[in-house]
């Protein structure tokens, strides 16, 4: 077929679709065990300065290995955090493999904090974890070392479907968003590396579109754990400034403490409670909320603890506009996604032969959290940290694909079904806007009382939400290719939401992040399982799998 826009056909060895800090540390580390591998990074926007981990947070979980044990942290974590529905396996060798990855980081450029001693200097956060603090330039100097050991780069194209044959990832089509050049990509491995779904609330966190979650799904991919994407956290309600850890000191309009409500002892970072129970006082007209700051000496300071440049740059821009609009400190919470579902093995391979899905895309589809979102996943730090653990995991394997696969000529009626979809949008006379999607979902996900503290009653009604959006987005209509990449980011959200909100309707159970008011316990007898969903023929099909919990060291209790 030849697109009116033109037509470019490429070839690779491996292909990672994203260009942020996971897709980067794949394609150094893919490099650095196989340099004769041809490795093409290809991002919508621009490689370097895409994804989440130069977006003003910059920090990196640490784990004194001297002191705690990798499996002492684990066992912290599935009993308090994840709540065993995790791959203890998985999240053992990632706490395992803490101090290898900040020094890779550091050989690939980036500026890690050290004390005169040369350790690494560390600020401690939570219960068993500190964090360091990595300038906001981080990707920058990974795509320099990537370049200098030879992957090649297109930026302002964006991949828009997988092609497979018998089980087999063969590559992949998208179009440029400068000229809408179709482009279509022979590959013999293909590592997605696309972020989370963060439905564009949170400013910092929006650039998690889910395109990749949509990608895989078409594709036939199976999704795990997809209802927990669901994060939120506390801001300033005028500037929308984030209060990290502010949920340690939330007082009603009575002065009275309400953290004690929800929490009675040390935790890692913000829980659905604390988000339950902002609610709750707000029903109650016990509101506003606000937070002590004579109290709070984590917020705006954490971010000005190490000599990072770019970063005190940026949060002080940040502070100094936020003080020019709150004029109180009251808070609400923020709703901010990070659904990650795609399922990947300890390789990071999905189900879907030669392709691999790392960092953001698929954290919980991976099993590694159990009953979290994505990062900061009640582990501040954990997000850039575990995209560069994902990136150096699934190298070895992608190598050893793309030795072994020889290329295969796309299937041409799957490429010209492919543009068909994706230029769609631009030609239709009619329809609605990107934004009259997105607006709807919105509905759908950010009220907290629908999307976290949940219920079969709310529930229902943000799926009416994301049902008018599913037909809404039938119509969407794109006047240039800019526009034409909104389409298709609203049409990913809308998929995401429906899968998140029907498989919260069927976990009955309260779980970790997960929160239901109408089924307020942990219920281990009925629900240790992963949801699992797939496309088939077009059907969104949902089914459960028992965790294989009796494999693992911490066992739950099972009345």
């Amino acid at each position: 077929m030849d697109s009116k826009y033109g037509r470019k056909d490429l070839s690779t060895d491996v292909l990672i679709v994203g260009g942020g800090i996971a897709g980067l540390s794949a394609a150094v580390s893919i490099k650095e065990h196989d340099p004769d591998l041809n490795v093409l990074v290809v991002e919508k926007q621009t490689a370097g300065y895409s994804g989440k981990a130069n977006k003003g947070g910059g920090v990196l979980q640490y784990f004194d290995l001297e002191r705690i044990r990798p499996e002492d942290f684990v066992a912290y974590h599935v009993h308090s955090v994840g709540c065993y529905l995790g791959d203890q396996e998985l999240m053992t060798k990632y706490v395992s493999m803490n101090h290898v990855l900040l020094d890779k980081l550091v050989e690939w450029g980036a500026k890690l904090p050290k004390n005169m001693d040369g350790s690494y200097c560390v600020t401690p956060t939570g219960p068993m974890t500190a964090m360091i603090g990595v300038d906001l330039d981080i990707t920058l100097k990974v795509r320099q070392t990537a370049e200098r050991k030879g992957v090649k780069f297109i930026d302002k194209v964006a991949v828009s479907d997988l092609i497979t044959e018998d089980g087999r990832v063969t590559g992949a089509t998208g179009f440029s968003i400068l000229d809408g050049t179709f482009y279509t990509f022979s590959a013999k491995a293909v590592v997605l590396a696309t972020g989370s779904q963060n439905y564009r609330i949170g400013p910092m966190w929006s650039s998690g579109r889910g395109d990749g979650i949509a990608m895989a799904y078409r594709a036939g991919a199976q999704l795990r754990n997809p209802e927990f994407g669901n994060f939120a956290q506390l801001v300033k309600v005028n500037s929308h400034s984030e209060c990290v850890f502010g949920e340690n000191y939330m007082y009603n309009c009575a002065g009275e403490n309400i953290t004690k409500n929800f929490r009675f002892f040390p935790e890692a970072d913000i829980s659905s409670s604390a988000v339950a129970e902002w609610f709750l006082q707000m029903s109650a007209a016990r509101g506003p909320i606000t937070l002590r700051l004579d109290e709070d000496r984590s917020n705006n300071a954490l971010m000005s603890l190490w000599d990072r440049p770019f970063g005190k740059q940026f949060w002080k821009l940040n502070h100094s506009r936020a003080a020019e609009v709150d004029v109180d400190n009251e808070v609400c919470p923020m709703f901010i996604g990070e659904q990650s579902p795609v399922r990947v093995d300890h390789d990071m391979m999905t189900t879907i032969k030669g392709l691999y899905a790392i960092g953001d895309v698929s954290y919980c589809g991976s099993a590694a959290p159990g009953a979290v979102p994505a990062p900061p996943g009640r582990n501040r730090g954990s997000g850039i940290l575990n995209a560069v653990f994902a990136g150096v995991v699934c190298a070895e394997s992608t190598c050893k694909t793309a030795r072994s696969n020889e290329l295969v000529p796309l299937d041409e009626k799957k490429v010209e079904a492919s543009a068909e979809r994706v230029y769609a949008p631009l030609s239709r006379e009619t329809g609605c806007t990107a934004k009259d999607v997105i607006r709807l979902i919105q509905r759908a996900v950010g009220p907290v009382e629908q999307s976290v503290y949940m219920s079969a009653h709310r529930i229902a009604i943000a799926l009416k939400y994301v049902n008018k959006a599913k037909e809404l987005a039938k119509t969407l209509k794109a006047v240039d290719f800019h526009d034409l990449i909104a389409c298709h980011e609203a049409e990913a959200m809308v998929l995401c939401a429906e899968m998140q909100f029907r498989a919260s309707d069927m976990r009955k159970e309260s779980r970790g992040w997960f929160l239901r008011e109408d089924y307020p316990d942990m219920d281990n007898k009925g629900w240790l399982k992963w949801i699992i969903v797939q496309n088939r023929d077009g059907d969104m099909v949902f089914s459960t799998e028992d965790v294989p919990y009796k494999k693992w060291k911490v066992q739950p209790y099972i009345d």
